[in-house]
């Protein structure tokens, strides 16, 4: 599912950027069809990183977030 959500962004970002997208109400639809998609991912990093530095500064979290 990873995998097809990535292409798709992929796609969509070179669609807009190519010559033949020359409509900047495409451009940001694109723009904004990519946000929509990669959305749950920067959620999903965002929490990765949080958990990294909380746990470099040793306060462990458990998977449902609280400190173990």
């Amino acid at each position: 599912m990873e995998s097809l959500v990535a292409q798709r962004i992929n796609f969509i970002a070179r669609m807009a950027t190519s010559c033949e997208c020359n409509h900047a109400e495409d451009k940001e639809l694109a723009l904004v069809w990519i946000a929509e998609l990669s959305a749950p991912y920067e959620k999903r990093v965002n929490g990765y990183q949080g958990r990294q530095e909380s746990h470099l500064l040793g306060n462990e979290v458990g998977s449902n977030g609280t400190e173990c």
